[in-house]
């Protein structure tokens, strides 16, 4: 007992040093697993920029992040490569097998939603559905994607799946809603360093094509190649530069369309995505073919074929074979056309059959038309030589005769052709004509519409309010002094508000753009139940001072008829003036009509009427429930003559 207590403080000290050393190898160890899961987060983070520069890169760095993901048990790390290759098989494979490798990791990975990652599935989901034109569904798993990116607190998903929201806006003809929420990502993410500013920028550049409003577009296609640039993302540059070349090519500029289209597919090799290479191609060989120059349409479209036919991109190889049929019959080798509309056959479902059946007969009959050609000349060929033995007379009979034909028919063609250009010039004349004294009698209106409101406003408003206040300064009952200075107050509102109404002095004064912008104001006051909201794009106000009043006329009848029928919360009213088109859309939530029952009253007969005049463009888009969208356009908008 006594050498036990002896060897007692030896004992207590080994122990110490063995539990210190024990602490200290445990500490080292998990600092340095840290230091290894760091350095795979760090790998993780810079996959998605691969992604748009160097795919093949990409994929050795995601087969980096398993392996080591594994080795360590590191639950993100495995999470993050399953939405990689996710994200591959988008890229390159069908949607539905996107949806299912999602599918599959959402079931097996219980702890996913502690995840940061889970996020990002739910955003993947979403475009493969705005892939399959399955917006409904595409914005059900976007908006899922917003909430757990809110309870996680995690705002940068949250903006890239607003972005997600903006391109299925876009991709189902919504550009106005899509700009909105574009901008909405921007304003939450002013810093040029953003890593999606580029992919923003584009989209916002495609919106304004499909508006066409190619000024805007080319503006923040350029904006967006630049800061894809900065960034070195090569699928943002790809995009930027095709968008930029899409409005090029809409304004005629075939050239500069041919340029960008080239550089887009320059950086689309780089980060090997067949299926927007194809299209690169396939629209080169589409201006090429409007350009009248088949042979290098028929090239661009064979590399477009053979990169769909080896990815077993179908719906690119069926554009392939139409762009080689197309190419082919405007070289006239009917053959090689014939071929490609017969392979286009086996691409298209029995619903997209007609239309190329048709083609298909007609090329048909073409080449089988050539070869009787080709036969018919032979023959003719031997008649020919069999009727060399003919005489000098009847030679110079021949002659004379075809002459006479000639001169009989090349004066009946100058007798017609001088009788059509007499009528054509008259009946423009007359167009004219009736065009100059519809628009006399229109100034006329106005300026009698102004001289009855001034007579209103100077006069009667007057004499109204000087008996006002002569009631005022009279003896007598004071409630029936008030009751009468009440009624002459609204009479002289009445009067004041029909003279307004019948000359728009906010637009004599203040121009169309402020003209508006005030009478939504006062909208806005008078009417709690709907909100009106302006959206402007004006670069100038000076437009002719009749199809101002016509415009805002336009926009008088229309907002009034929102608050008359439509029963709407929300309208929205967008005013765009440039060189190219002066443009007022009208768009309200209500609750829409039937075009084929509904007529239009005379209000809006008279605004069609106007709008002729000035050969513009008046629609109206509109559905049971789902509210209405009114259009009126006019192109290359005359400015006042100094």
């Amino acid at each position: 007992m006594l050498i036990f207590f002896k060897s007692l403080p030896k004992l207590c000290l080994s122990i110490s040093l063995l539990l210190v050393f024990s602490i200290g190898n445990f500490a080292h160890a998990q600092s340095k697993k840290n230091l290894q899961l760091n350095a795979i987060d760090s790998l993780i983070a810079q996959v998605p920029l691969l992604m748009r520069s160097d795919e093949g890169k990409a994929r050795q760095q995601i087969a980096k992040i398993e392996k080591l993901s594994t080795a360590e048990k590191y639950r993100h790390g495995i999470i993050e490569t399953s939405f990689f290759k996710a994200w591959l098989t988008y890229r390159h494979g069908s949607a539905d097998e996107c949806i299912k490798t999602i599918d599959f990791a959402i079931r097996n990975f219980q702890d996913l939603p502690k995840d940061p990652a889970e996020i990002k599935f739910y955003i993947l989901k979403g475009q493969c559905y705005v892939k399959k034109t399955q917006f409904d569904l595409a914005v059900q798993q976007f908006s899922t994607a917003i909430k757990i990116a809110e309870q996680k607190k995690d705002y940068s998903s949250k903006t890239g799946a607003m972005i997600s929201i903006g391109w299925a806006y876009m991709e189902d003809s919504k550009p106005q809603q899509a700009i909105k929420v574009f901008f909405d990502v921007l304003q939450l993410n002013p810093h040029k360093t953003y890593n999606n500013r580029a992919t923003v920028l584009c989209n916002i550049a495609s919106c304004y094509n499909m508006l066409s409003n190619y000024k805007a577009a080319t503006k923040y296609a350029e904006m967006g190649i630049e800061s894809a640039r900065a960034s070195g993302s090569n699928v943002d540059l790809a995009n930027g530069l095709n968008i930029l070349a899409r409005s090029k090519y809409q304004q005629g500029k075939f050239n500069e369309a041919i340029l960008y289209l080239k550089q887009a597919s320059t950086a689309r090799e780089k980060v090997e995505d067949p299926s927007m290479l194809a299209s690169d191609y396939l629209e080169l060989a589409d201006v090429y073919h409007k350009i009248n120059q088949p042979q290098q349409a028929i090239l661009y479209a064979k590399k477009a074929e053979a990169i769909s036919y080896v990815n077993k991109i179908d719906l690119k190889l069926a554009n392939a074979y139409e762009a080689l049929a197309n190419g082919f019959q405007a070289t006239g080798d009917y053959k090689n056309a014939t071929k490609y509309y017969q392979k286009l056959l086996a691409h298209r479902d029995s619903t997209g059959t007609g239309n190329y059946s048709k083609a298909l007969a007609e090329l048909q009959v073409k080449f089988a038309t050539e070869k009787k050609i080709s036969e018919n000349l032979k023959l003719k060929k031997q008649n020919l030589e069999n009727n060399l033995s003919l005489s000098n007379k009847q030679k110079w009979l021949i002659i004379l005769l075809a002459s006479l034909v000639v001169l009989t028919a090349s004066g009946l063609y100058l007798f017609y052709l001088t009788r059509s250009r007499y009528r054509t010039r008259l009946a423009l004349e007359q167009l004219n004509e009736q065009r100059n004294r519809t628009l006399a009698i229109m100034q006329t209106e106005e300026n009698e519409r102004r001289r009855i409101a001034g007579d209103l406003h100077d006069g009667v408003c007057q004499i109204l309010a000087a008996a006002s206040l002569q009631l005022k300064n009279a003896a007598g009952s004071e409630n029936v002094l008030a009751k009468v200075d009440a009624l002459l107050d609204q009479a002289a509102q009445e009067v004041r508000g029909v003279s307004h109404q019948m000359t728009p002095e906010l637009l004599l004064h203040f121009g169309l753009s402020n003209a508006i912008a005030q009478s939504v104001a006062r909208l806005n006051e008078a009417n709690a139940q709907t909100k009106f909201t302006v959206f402007e794009h004006v670069e100038f106000e000076d437009i002719d001072d009749m199809l101002a009043v016509v415009l805002y006329r336009a926009f008088q009848e229309l907002t009034n008829n929102v608050l008359k029928h439509a029963q709407a919360s929300e309208v929205n009213v967008h005013l765009v003036i440039n060189s190219d088109e002066a443009l007022l859309m009208v768009e309200d939530d209500g609750q829409g009509f039937d075009q084929q029952l509904l007529k239009p009253g005379l209000g809006l007969k008279n605004l069609e009427s106007r709008i002729k005049l000035y050969e513009g463009i008046f629609e109206i888009d509109t559905t049971l429930g789902k509210g209405t969208t009114s259009i009126l356009k006019f192109r290359s908008p005359q400015r006042k003559k100094s």
